[in-house]
């Protein structure tokens, strides 16, 4: 199969939808593990976390002013104004056993609890303080300027689901209830490897025709930002015997293996050898540009990414394919972390095939109220500087000629 396909290329590709399917269907979740809430930023929860209070637990005043009985507030007004007595104060944090009848008011901060008896506050702005009489100069109703008991959250609702990436207001919002530990998803552990001969470490002198390795940076980086946990880093040569050892010990490890580069169908492009050899091919050339040569593949309940050695090609086919497998494995709500923004194209985009997903490397511009995306380039797979001066991509279906000029269109923001 290998030397057909070194002598023919890729004559038939799978499309991003069928190898995306297939890819999922093989996946089975990591474990999970309890940890504590204030180490859980961007770890996916394992299960939906439900209240264990009301929040707010009591009712309480939304603003400094004056806990009343409504009712002794109506018919006020500047030119009327309706006079009760104040009986003490009440701070946030205090238990206070004061209680109002009418005709009383207590003086109350923000925060704190409604006193028995009262069923509203009037606001410091609408009163007049002499000696212990209180002027009120406006009307308020019953549960006005008061937060009541559950209004924010009631017990036992559920107050992140299942699959959720934590953020800090997550955090915040699990914490306001007293819940010290999460059940999450573990990190998919990955090993990441970059095969070539041309490839030389940093810190190493740089020799003619040799090229420092970006892609082990980057994509190690991209595992971290997609949730992942890098357990192994290394570079290889183009050596069939090395490729396999390294295959093999990775897998016994690892819930993900990814290479770059020798995953086309050149004479030195050992791995889609090796892999066919040890695993099982779930799909190799993807109808997509750049990107495909990307080959997965399966052996036991590891997942193997073989993505271009070109930088820009491997940074898609991460997008594309790996990241969304690592937030699959931990069965994250939501596999594709990147946020999206409507843009105007600025000029004609054509494709030089029609058939493939073209991934089209845009920058931004703010003109009035609209957002302008110019291309920075849609061919050109090795030109690393194109990620670094963009801002995100527009994908152009596999249907389309291109993009016409003044075309709303999508931008996918780079992931954070």
């Amino acid at each position: 199969m290998i030397d057909r396909l070194r002598k023919i290329g890729f004559s038939k590709l799978t499309s991003v939808e069928d190898a995306t399917e297939r890819m999922f269907s093989t996946l089975n979740f990591t474990q999970t593990e309890e940890i504590k809430v204030n180490n859980a930023l961007r770890r996916i929860t394992a299960e939906a976390i439900r209240s264990k209070i009301d929040v707010p637990s009591f009712n309480r005043s939304a603003m400094d002013g004056y806990a009343v009985i409504a009712e002794d507030t109506f018919g006020a007004s500047p030119n009327n104004p309706k006079i009760v007595e104040k009986i003490g104060k009440i701070e946030i944090g205090e238990v206070s056993p004061l209680s109002i009848h009418k005709g009383e008011a207590i003086r109350i901060s923000t925060g704190a609890a409604l006193p028995e008896g009262a069923n509203a506050v009037i606001k410091i702005e609408d009163t007049e303080k002499k000696n212990n009489k209180i002027i009120l100069y406006n009307p308020v109703t019953p549960g006005k300027n008061v937060s009541k008991q559950g209004e924010d959250i009631k017990k036992d609702e559920i107050i992140v689901k299942k699959g959720t990436e934590l953020r800090a207001e997550h955090i915040a919002l699990i914490s306001s209830q007293g819940i010290e530990t999460v059940f999450v998803r573990k990190k998919p552990k990955v090993s990441v490897f970059a095969t070539g001969d041309e490839l030389i470490e940093l810190g190493q002198p740089l020799g003619k025709n040799q090229i420092y390795n970006s892609n082990t940076p980057m994509i190690s980086n991209l595992v971290n930002t997609y949730g992942g946990y890098v357990i192994l880093e290394s570079t290889l040569k183009d050596d069939k015997a090395l490729i396999q050892k390294n295959l093999l010990n990775s897998i016994k490890d690892s819930d993900i293996v990814i290479f770059t580069g020798g995953t086309s169908v050149g004479t030195k492009d050992y791995l889609p050898e090796v892999v066919s050899e040890h695993a099982t091919i779930l799909a190799h050339g993807i109808a997509m540009r750049p990107g495909s040569p990307l080959l997965i593949a399966l052996k036991n309940n590891t997942l193997i990414f073989c993505l271009p050695g070109t930088p820009v090609a491997a940074y898609v086919c991460f997008l594309k394919f790996a990241g969304p497998a690592i937030l699959k494995m931990m069965d994250a709500i939501k596999l594709d972390p990147r946020q999206e923004l409507q843009a105007i194209i600025q000029k004609d985009i054509p494709v030089s095939h029609m058939g493939y997903l073209h991934h089209l490397r845009v920058y931004l511009e703010k003109k009035e109220d609209k957002f302008i995306a110019k291309s920075v380039r849609l061919k050109g797979s090795g030109i690393l500087s194109s990620l670094t001066e963009s801002d995100g991509i527009v994908e152009i279906s596999k249907e389309r000629e291109g993009l016409k000029a003044g075309e709303k269109v999508m931008v996918k923001l780079f992931p954070k």
